[in-house]
């Protein structure tokens, strides 16, 4: 009987022992904040520069994941499919602009370094090429001084507006109740 005993407190102490090691490695929420800022000094100065030209009409969103706004077409094959969203997924844009009262995104506009690699000009084609595709106005600018806050203004304006009307003249497929035709 001493011996089931001993056995039974050896056990117990062991089940213990493990469970306090498992413990101290388990954590269900092993996440801290980071000691970092969501701009750079030069995104910090340029979105106060966008907000100062286009902050009334025009809400303005940072480091905004490209698969947010747009979508992958169908009709491609499961691959096609997965290789495109996984391509859209890892991509952020630098600034989205929103419609300040419908919040439908207007424009994407990315803030390059004044020189910028191989890396950067393949990522920016991808972009460019991804956002024309969805008929959003893609604009770039170099991360320099002088942007005057009008020419930047009548400049993001002229590209929203110059996008609105090529989407206005391209063709949907949609009846007079604005519905999906099918094909």
């Amino acid at each position: 009987m001493e011996i089931i005993l001993l056995l039974f407190v050896v056990v117990l102490i062991a089940v213990a022992v493990i469970a306090s090691r498992m413990s101290e490695n388990y954590v269900p929420y092993p996440y801290k904040l980071k000691d970092v800022s969501l701009c750079t000094a030069q995104e910090d100065q340029f979105l106060t520069l966008l907000e100062k030209s286009v902050g009334n009409e025009f809400r303005i969103f940072t480091k905004v994941r490209l698969s947010d706004i747009v979508t992958v077409r169908s009709g491609l094959s499961a691959s096609a499919r997965k290789d495109a969203q996984q391509k859209a997924s890892q991509r952020i844009l630098d600034y989205v602009l929103c419609d300040i009262d419908t919040m439908q995104v207007k424009a994407a506009i990315e803030l390059e370094p004044n020189q910028s690699s191989l890396q950067q000009q393949k990522r920016n084609l991808f972009l460019k090429n991804t956002l024309a595709a969805a008929g959003l106005p893609f604009l770039r600018f170099k991360a320099k001084p002088g942007y005057r806050v009008a020419e930047l203004h009548d400049y993001i304006h002229g590209k929203i507006r110059q996008a609105e009307h090529v989407r206005a003249a391209v063709p949907t497929n949609k009846d007079k109740n604005n519905q999906p035709i099918a094909a």
